[in-house]
């Protein structure tokens, strides 16, 4: 499956399942961001090339629905601040390379939550991936909220934990990559902390533009990898969107 079918699939998921999700006591409105953008990662592996795809933009609540950015999923009870959510994640994690076997895209999926307290917003996911890794992803965030006029900037801090059988799938090496890079390798789990920041600009009441860029600092696990050229990466997403605040 590509990328675009995969991310297609994903975010129909939701509204498949949103007949399971706690019964709303109004008839659910359309709150948040939707527009197009444009995504630029860097890659770590060996014989894969950075790349720069179109991509839409969402990041709305729809009733107990959700969409954020990679993330979807349904709100499935009240907690502190927020929710448990069952979540899943879109990743663009497969690649195609010229020197190593292919990796095929992950699929994510488990519980979260999202709490959005006086102090900024926490993040936590438990994820499994029901792809060919069969790994397991713990992803913990906190973002910070800068009010500066038309600009708003949101600081983040995270870090993502991987389990042995999901860095050894996509940074491990096979028969056939041992051979081509003439190393066999198998590595551990890893912990792969980051640094992020969004900056919202409003253009108008309704249209905003936003940039966010990521920098992630791979564990030693992945940067020994025989497969991998760039142990530290950078991404970064350019978006304009229309912002729903009711049923419009």
């Amino acid at each position: 499956m590509n990328h675009r079918k995969l991310t297609s699939t994903l975010l129909v998921i939701p509204f498949l399942l949103i007949q399971a999700g706690p019964a709303a006591s109004a008839e659910p409105t359309l709150t948040g961001d939707i527009g197009v953008g444009a995504k630029r990662s860097q890659t770590q592996t060996r014989g894969v090339a950075a790349k720069t795809e179109a991509m839409p933009y969402l990041n709305f609540d729809y009733g107990p629905v959700f969409a954020r950015v990679d993330s979807f999923g349904i709100k499935a009870m009240p907690l502190g601040y927020g929710h448990v959510e069952l979540v899943g994640q879109y990743r663009g994690d497969g690649y195609d390379s010229n020197v190593v076997s292919r990796r095929r895209d992950s699929l994510p999926m488990g519980l979260g939550t999202l709490q959005i307290t006086p102090v900024g917003a926490f993040g936590l996911q438990v994820l499994h991936d029901l792809g060919k890794s069969g790994g397991n992803l713990v992803q913990a965030r906190y973002l910070a909220e800068l009010p500066m006029g038309r600009v708003t900037i949101y600081p983040e801090l995270g870090a993502e934990y991987q389990s042995r059988k999901y860095t050894g799938y996509y940074h491990g090496t096979t028969a056939a990559d041992a051979t081509a890079v003439g190393q066999a390798y198998r590595p551990g789990s890893a912990a792969n902390p980051y640094v992020g920041a969004m900056i919202e600009a409003r253009l108008t009441d309704r249209w905003y533009l936003n940039a966010y860029a990521r920098r992630t600092f791979a564990d030693d696990s992945i940067s020994r990898s025989p497969l991998v050229v760039k142990g530290n990466i950078s991404s970064m997403l350019l978006a304009l969107t229309y912002r729903f605040r009711f049923s419009d």
